[in-house]
């Protein structure tokens, strides 16, 4: 038996909540390995549930940004494998659930989930395919990895990937500066990139605005080839 924390940023995010949990515990109640799920609430919000699970955890962030977050549930969680994912629905976690055994029989240091690899299918709008293709391929030229989906959420990842460094990043591009980082200390890290099907939001507004994202992102792969030299 393994253990697996599950971090889940949720800005705002109740209804979409409601609808994840009992699919996330669906899976989990059926599984031999163990797992903890926390989602990372915004500063002063509150989440009441009538129902009873397991080892289900609510953290308030200490800050609003999306990369604090991540890393403050990573920071509080209890075990060596990490699962991150969306909680707008457009992740699904019996998608990731089928691939953690050949994570961990093939020793894994990082898997990421590819909206564009193979079989993969986006259902994202056409216009913000588009934007995230070229972003994704832009930033590739300068990574170190052969990957076709830097920024999505969804991945499965050691613990030991993050480290008690400050990291440039603030939002989103926190997903490219992690797997950076990550091979400038260990070059030897084993990763796989899985191709997955992102579904549409299941309820409210994306906090994403994709071309401000962009330039973030390329802020971000300018900022770490500068620091490198």
């Amino acid at each position: 038996m393994n253990s697996f924390s599950v971090i889940i940023p949720a800005l705002n995010e109740k209804t979409n909540i409601k609808n994840l949990l009992p699919e996330i515990f669906r899976v989990i109640n059926e599984s031999p390995h163990k797992f903890e799920v926390l989602f990372i609430l915004g500063n002063k919000e509150e989440f009441i549930i009538n129902e009873t699970y397991k080892d289900l955890h609510f953290l308030n962030r200490k800050h609003k940004n999306f990369a604090s977050a991540l890393l403050q549930g990573i920071k509080c969680s209890n075990f060596n494998y990490i699962i991150t994912m969306d909680c707008d629905g457009s992740h699904s976690f019996s998608e990731v659930y089928k691939h953690l055994n050949y994570f961990l029989n093939n020793n894994l240091d990082i898997m990421t989930f590819s909206r564009y690899k193979d079989s993969a299918k986006n259902n994202e709008k056409y216009f913000n395919v588009l934007l995230s293709r070229f972003l994704n391929r832009a930033i590739g030229i300068f990574s170190p990895f052969k990957l076709s989906d830097y920024t999505n959420n969804l991945r499965i990842f050691k613990k030991s990937i993050i480290y008690n460094e400050p990291y440039i990043s603030k939002h989103f591009e926190f997903l490219y500066e992690v797997l950076i980082k990550a091979h400038t200390r260990n070059p030897q890290l084993k990763v796989e990139e899985v191709p997955t099907v992102h579904l549409k939001r299941k309820s409210g507004v994306s906090k994403k605005n994709h071309f401000y994202y962009i330039v973030k992102y390329l802020y971000l792969v300018i900022k770490l080839k500068i620091n490198k030299q």
